[in-house]
């Protein structure tokens, strides 16, 4: 039976919230052996993560009456904190500035305990070759969402901001999963990034089938290639093989499927 979150990414990709393909440019190395042969990704924590702002944005309370914030730490708060860890803290009557430290601190907690498998919306970005693709000598793996929603869900697109969000947990604890973990300065905008979420860092499985496309870069080795040619029609028979090349004219990649 489908899950709420499957039924909902389908509908994303139908609304357009979402893009069908996505993919995913890494290395060549036994990390990328093991993913291929295994049919398992690894979703890392955001600790691991390039951006030091990434996942770990603060939250505001200027705005909220004491009574609500006294009430949420009597209620919840105040069970997640270790007595030493409360210590010169007036729980009685705790100040918003204490408040907003004691949340700001569990909120981490709670986003450095999650996984998070990272996709890109295209693959003709020659930035994200270099980076993400040992300088065009990696490979750009194409997914088809739709062929393994369970392993896609949840996901949805990062947003790209100038502003530092201000986020208000009292009044909109809905906002939490979209502020922490789908938010980024607008100077990573390039990217286009679409971000799966689990409940925890782990390898996960998914569909061969959502395997569409193993995309070589222009600077990968004949070796390399070899290899994991082989590999992908053992393992993924149904998947195409294809080869970025550089045009002539342009600064510009065009892929060409691989008989």
């Amino acid at each position: 039976m489908e899950s709420r979150y499957q039924k909902l990414i389908k509908q994303m990709v139908i609304d357009d919230q979402l893009p069908q393909f996505v993919f995913r440019m890494r290395s060549i190395n036994r990390f990328l052996f093991d993913t291929l042969i295994n049919k398992e990704m690894w979703f890392s924590n955001p600790s691991d993560f390039n951006d030091p702002f990434d996942c770990d944005i603060n939250m505001t309370f200027n705005d909220s009456q004491h009574s609500s914030i006294q009430s949420y730490f009597d209620n919840y708060l105040k069970k997640q904190f270790s007595t030493k860890e409360l210590e010169g803290i007036d729980e009685k009557n705790i100040s918003t500035v204490d408040f907003e430290i004691l949340l700001n601190k569990i909120a981490k907690r709670v986003a450095q305990r999650k996984g998070i498998a990272c996709f890109l919306s295209n693959c003709d970005n020659l930035l994200m070759w270099a980076h993400y693709a040992d300088s065009h000598k990696g490979v750009c793996l194409k997914f088809d969402i739709l062929e393994d929603t369970e392993f896609f869900s949840p996901a949805k697109k990062v947003v790209y901001t100038k502003d530092y969000p201000i986020y208000n947990y009292l009044k909109d604890k809905n906002d939490f999963v979209n502020q922490m973990f789908f938010t980024k300065s607008n100077e990573w905008a390039y990217e286009g990034e679409v971000r799966v979420l689990k409940n925890k860092k782990d390898n996960y499985k998914f569909n061969e089938k959502c395997l569409k496309e193993v995309i070589f870069g222009c600077n990968i080795s004949e070796g390399d290639k070899k290899t994991l040619t082989k590999i992908i029609k053992q393992y993924y028979p149904e998947t195409k093989l294809k080869q970025a090349v550089k045009k002539n004219t342009m600064f510009q990649l065009e892929f060409k499927e691989i008989e």
